[in-house]
């Protein structure tokens, strides 16, 4: 979309009220690791005195027993989710072991052995049992070491009233179809979404041990590329060749759910062959097709339905549609203590507006590759200004392109309330540094400012630690009251979690 003709848009909403009324609900969740006083993983389980992971609604776990996961409410203020997600922080760094840290990078310290890292754990009963399967499932599919990866997840939506302005409806398939325009759009620059907010060029190399890359030796314990945005997003990072064959492209929310419900269900032959259960009749996986639930989908972007009712996120989206989405692909920034700044949390929005309001057609076949390949060139390329990405069917310098789009996020910026903060979160973002190398080296670094961050949380007040205390002596109630189950009962759940879809085929 020109400039020119952005602007003509957006002068009509303006006109109709759009931006007078626009109302932008926000959450962010947070991955990271609890690492001991060396700034190894921790060996230790979720602590109690952060709630159950299973039950708590703000502290959980992803991957690994150490890989915290934060979870805020939803805001419709900024301040009032900055100011949550930092008295989440300061709550976990006052309650776990005195001798741990919090890890402030998204790829992970050294690994001295893969094999020492223990798997999330929840509850002995059928939900439980499957939410430890699934994560024994990665393990065995993608190794320990590739799920250590950890980032932001930062889901946006828009009030149902702000709609009616936009599209004048507020029926439920027009907003699905307005989300999925929304989606196609971020794909074709999410390549400038890795320029600006990639921040993990440097991997120490315990994380490459026996497997193919093609990074360069920066000193004797790291690895980089020195051009690289996001190596979390690149081959060695958070990623899967099997889904890559799955070819979504957001064209409607059916099939979109039958690629997933296909994935699901159909068997694929690499983990096929690795079986459902282990040598001692135990399952470690919950499927043998492309991934074996919803959340194993790995995308930069998700459309998503809160939870309700235990229903599976597939049930979710088909019989009630899109109701916010999960933007996945951003770094955790070193430079701010939360991971996410304001000033990020106002660009992003700008960028999703920007995706949200400009002409979205269907994505073809030949599209998608040149999506695909512009990501890749951003993983591995994007701070080069040689650089070139296909942008509107041509080939062009990145300066160039990220120039181009910046105009366009400018003029978003001119149109929003507080447009002077928006302004200010465009400069800050755009010329804060990124891909700096480590001083000494980056797991060194990365205990540096674990022992600075933990510090600051260790002495700092937040506004929110009273109702994080509630929800953790809830969980661990919730938790004393749920029923448990025998080793057949929840054997038989996992087995059976999946047929209602194969049931659909």
């Amino acid at each position: 979309m020109t400039n020119d003709s952005l602007k003509s848009r957006l002068s009509e909403l303006k006109g109709n009220g759009f931006f007078k009324d626009l109302v932008i609900k926000r959450g962010i969740e947070k991955e990271f690791f609890r690492v001991n006083s060396e700034g190894f993983i921790s060996k230790k389980a979720h602590p109690k005195s952060l709630g159950s992971a299973l039950k708590n609604k703000y502290i959980t776990t992803d991957f690994a027993e150490a890989q915290v996961e934060l979870v805020t409410p939803t805001f419709e203020n900024i301040d009032d989710l900055y100011e949550f997600l930092h008295s989440l922080h300061i709550f976990v760094a006052q309650n776990i072991d005195k001798d741990e840290m919090l890890w402030p990078y998204s790829m992970p310290p050294k690994i001295k052995d893969e094999s020492e890292i223990n798997l999330g754990y929840y509850h002995q009963s059928g939900i439980g049992l499957l939410k430890h399967v699934y994560r024994r499932g990665l393990k065995v599919r993608y190794g320990a070491t590739m799920q250590c990866v950890s980032g932001m997840h930062y889901n946006f939506s828009i009030k149902q009233n702000s709609f009616l302005a936009l599209i004048n409806s507020s029926d439920q398939k027009d907003i699905n179809e307005i989300y999925l325009g929304l989606v196609r759009n971020f794909k074709r620059i999410y390549w400038y979404v890795l320029a600006e907010f990639g921040q993990t060029n440097v991997v120490d190399k315990s994380f490459v041990n026996n497997r193919d890359h093609n990074l360069k030796s920066l000193n004797e314990n790291d690895m980089y590329l020195e051009n690289a945005t996001s190596l979390r997003m690149s081959e060695i990072g958070y990623q899967s060749k099997a889904q890559k064959g799955l070819d979504i492209k957001y064209n409607s929310l059916n099939s979109f759910l039958e690629k997933i419900k296909s994935a699901i269900t159909v068997p694929y032959e690499e983990f096929k062959n690795k079986n459902l259960q282990d040598s001692n009749g135990e399952y470690h996986q919950i499927s043998d097709g492309v991934i074996q639930i919803e959340n194993e989908y790995y995308d930069s972007i998700r459309p998503k339905r809160s939870a309700s009712n235990d229903m599976r996120p597939y049930d979710l989206l088909k019989n009630f549609g899109i109701e916010y989405l999960e933007i996945r692909g951003v770094d955790i920034s070193p430079a701010d203590i939360n991971g996410m700044s304001k000033h990020h949390i106002r660009f992003l929005d700008l960028i999703l507006i920007y995706c949200l309001v400009s002409p979205s057609p269907k994505i073809t076949h030949d599209e998608k590759k040149i999506i695909d390949s512009n990501d890749n060139i951003s993983i591995y390329n994007g701070r080069s200004n040689k650089a070139n990405i296909v942008m509107d069917g041509q080939e062009i310098n990145i300066i160039l392109a990220k120039e181009k789009i910046l105009d366009n996020i400018r003029s978003i910026a001119d149109v929003m309330n507080e447009s002077d903060l928006f302004h200010q979160a465009i400069n800050h973002v755009t010329e804060s540094p990124k891909g700096e190398l480590p001083k000494e080296s980056f797991h060194e670094d990365g205990i540096e400012l674990a022992k600075k961050n933990l510090a600051i949380l260790k002495s700092s007040k937040g506004r929110n630690i009273d109702s994080i205390k509630k929800e953790v002596v809830l969980s661990l109630k919730e938790l004393e009251n749920m029923s448990k189950n025998s080793i057949d009962e929840m054997n038989e759940f996992v087995k059976n979690y999946n047929l209602d879809l194969w049931g659909e085929l």
